[in-house]
């Protein structure tokens, strides 16, 4: 810790106390401690009235400081009074492109973003911005939210929606301009700034205690402030408008006194001593301890109901204790009502003096609870916990903002009146579709983030803030609505299967339809879009989409008669015959027709196996014998047997068959082959083999067959 030191002031409603306070090597000692009382009519409820009245108060305590130490003060650390906080929660919401992760400016922004809302609920009215009345001197999260579900943080994180809950704190600029006068005019200027109940929990509810959840109550002449740790922070502050000058008008009301009178009696009250004072008609009072106590009773009691009700409604529930300080705190039998409106023992709300504070060293004389605020003031600014009043430029405009460790470049933006979620390019608006009944958002496009200087170099939000920085902006650009076409919502790639189809590539897409009516993949989405997806799975879908029936009818003529038959479609998968249901799959080779019906296909008999030639001998001679039909007719045409028939067409055929049983007979030999005379004038004996046989004798190829005239001899006789 550095040896430094510091000039701080506690400017109450009734009394300015003015403290040098040094850094040492084990805490803080305490090097001098000057009290003076308030000018009538200069403060009331902790706010000043009457500057110059203030002024010259700081002033004289200034020059006494000065006398003491040899030397001259320029600076002081000040605090405000926590009644002029306002508290208020905020929250903002951002919405990405689907699986979008997070960035540490991104984060920021939305927190800024939540601020911006907290500021516009506590001044909505403000023409000008809440801001130019207010001044944020902090803020913490309360949730973060990653697609609606609560996370511990966001950075680093992929969602398609980001959401933050704050609590912001603010203090009125009037405050601020009003101490800052006040010290001007007595020939100092603002060191920092800190609140009156977090320089006290500085000193006795230091950040190790933070986890407890405690209650601090400062209990001052004309406000009582509250400060509520949990959780490792600082998470309420809270005032009620009624502390000890409350119990001053009832003693002076009852007894009839001057307000000096019953304030001198109020702190020199002491157990088992007479009071003794004079009332406003010069008559001589001696007061017991019991009959002062008696008279301040229910002004006790109600002063202990008030703060029992701001500590649980700043809770929520009873805290685990209860630190009393401030002047106002030594009231008899404040502590144990206290204990009884909030049911805690009495041992767990206690006051705390002076002496509880083991890291100050020095000036035993200030002492007491009302010593804990000033000492507490001057230790956080040397902790560096306290906020300086700096001044900054945002392109061009001259900002005032307080200034703590942990204030960034994007604070000055936000006091500028620069919307924070903007900076990062706020995303376009979202679409929100349908596809087979599911509800899907489309995230509108992301945005041109602004360009950001500080005294001439890029910088981040995040970047620390100093005094008379110069901070340039470039307005970012907000993104725009979705462009998504159907084929990327769906991974059309993925859906589509190409297939070898009758020697062509062939491609295979779902049924897509968008509102009832079929699209293209290249269909650039629309905001509440209805989308029908159905993929083809199987070759009887493939061909139903085509068009082509699994089985068509053939009408024709046939030797003059109306004649149909059913031609069936044929699939072939890889080579193998395959059922219409075998499914698709890519790269598969396909074959498909509608079996030709020819005129062969009309007789199945003979005209599909047709009786082949034969050679046999007649006579000593080779005769070569031939079947032949006559050649079908087609719409008066002569064709083939092979002749694919069409609808419609008029084919003429009837074809004989040679033989009984479709064979070659005896007869058949005379087409070829011409008798003898004197067998065909006389007739004779015909042997096929050496066997006598007729003219409808079966014969075959290489028979031997023999034509005998009547009266000639034969090779058997």
């Amino acid at each position: 810790m550095s040896m430094a030191e510091v000039l701080a002031l506690d400017i109450g409603t009734r009394k300015i106390a003015g403290l040098l306070v040094a850094a040492a090597e084990e805490g803080f000692e305490l090097k001098e401690a000057i009290v003076e009382q308030q000018l009538p009519g200069a403060m009331a409820d902790g706010q000043i009235h009457h500057i110059d009245a203030v002024a010259k108060v700081i002033k004289r305590i200034k020059q006494k400081l000065e006398e003491s130490h040899g030397r001259t003060f320029h600076k002081a650390a000040v605090a405000a009074a926590g009644r002029s906080l306002r508290t208020q929660t905020g929250s903002s919401k951002m919405s990405f492109a689907a699986n979008h992760r997070l960035s540490a400016d991104e984060v920021r922004a939305l927190e800024l973003d939540g601020v911006r809302d907290a500021v516009e609920k506590l001044a909505p009215e403000s023409a000008d911005g809440v801001m130019h009345s207010y001044l944020c001197v902090g803020y913490s999260v309360i949730q973060y939210y990653l697609d609606g579900e609560p996370i511990g943080a966001l950075e680093g994180h992929q969602g398609s929606t980001a959401q933050v809950d704050v609590i912001a704190t603010f203090l009125p600029r009037i405050v601020i301009d009003s101490l800052g006068t006040a010290l001007e005019r007595a020939g100092l200027d603002m060191l920092s700034l800190t609140l009156e109940p977090i320089a006290a929990m500085h000193v006795v509810v230091p950040p190790t205690m933070r986890l407890l959840n405690v209650a601090l109550v400062d209990v001052g002449a004309g406000t009582s402030d509250l400060a509520i740790s949990a959780d490792g922070t600082i998470k309420a502050y809270g005032m009620i408008s009624y502390a000890g000058d409350a119990m001053t008008t009832g003693l002076a009301e009852h007894f009839l006194l001057d307000f000096k009178v019953a304030e001198k009696l109020k702190v020199e009250l002491k157990p088992q001593e007479l009071s003794v004072c004079h009332d406003v008609f010069g008559n001589e009072l001696s007061l017991t301890y019991e009959e002062v106590v008696e008279v301040l009773r229910p002004r006790v009691e109600t002063l202990a109901e008030k703060i029992a009700q701001e500590i649980i409604a700043l809770n929520g529930s009873a805290p685990k204790g209860v630190i009393l300080i401030g002047g106002g705190s030594r009231i008899p039998g404040l502590a144990e009502l206290v204990a009884q409106k909030l049911n805690l023992p009495e041992n767990l709300v206690r006051m705390r003096d002076r002496d509880s504070l083991s890291i100050v060293q020095g000036s035993p004389h200030f002492s007491g609870p009302e010593a804990i605020t000033p000492i507490g003031i001057g230790c956080t600014h040397l902790d560096r916990k306290a906020m300086e009043l700096i001044h900054v430029t945002v392109n061009d405009r001259r900002l005032q903002l307080l200034q703590m460790p942990t204030t960034t470049v994007a604070e000055a933006l936000l006091h500028a009146g620069l919307v924070p979620s903007e900076l990062v390019g706020r995303p376009g608006s979202a679409y929100t579709v349908e596809l087979n009944g599911r509800c899907i958002t489309l995230p509108g496009s992301r945005g041109k983030p602004a360009v950001l200087t500080r005294n001439g170099e890029p910088c981040d939000l995040a970047a620390p803030l100093a005094d008379g920085d110069h901070l340039h902006v470039e307005a970012g650009q907000s993104g725009g609505p979705p462009q998504i076409t159907l084929g990327e919502l769906v991974d059309a790639q993925a859906l589509v299967v190409t297939i070898n189809c009758n020697g062509s590539p062939m491609e295979i897409k779902p049924l897509v339809s968008v509102n009832g009516q079929e699209q293209s993949f290249d269909y650039v989405l629309r905001d509440r879009d209805r989308i029908a997806l159905q993929p083809i799975t199987s070759f009887r879908e493939l061909f139903a989409v085509l068009g082509i029936p699994p089985e068509r009818e053939l009408a024709f003529h046939l030797n003059g008669e109306e004649k149909t038959v059913r031609v069936t479609l044929e699939l072939y998968v890889d080579g193998v015959k395959s059922p219409l249901e075998t499914a698709i799959a890519p790269g598969q080779e396909v074959e498909y027709y509608h079996r030709p019906y020819t005129v062969k296909d009309l007789f199945p008999g003979s005209a599909q196996y047709p009786v082949p030639g034969i050679v046999v001998e007649v006579n000593g001679r080779k005769v070569e014998l031939s079947h032949k039909e006559p050649a079908p007719v087609v719409n008066g045409v002569e064709v083939t047997l092979d002749y694919e028939i069409k609808p419609q067409d008029r084919v003429e055929y009837k074809p004989s068959l040679t033989g009984a049983l479709g064979a070659y007979i005896v007869t058949d030999i005379f087409r070829c082959y011409e008798p003898d005379e004197v067998f065909t004038t006389r007739g004779g004996d015909i042997l096929v083999n050496g066997v006598k046989s007729g003219f409808t004798t079966p014969i075959k190829h290489g028979d031997v067959v023999e034509l005998i005239p009547y009266g000639a001899e034969t090779g058997n006789s």
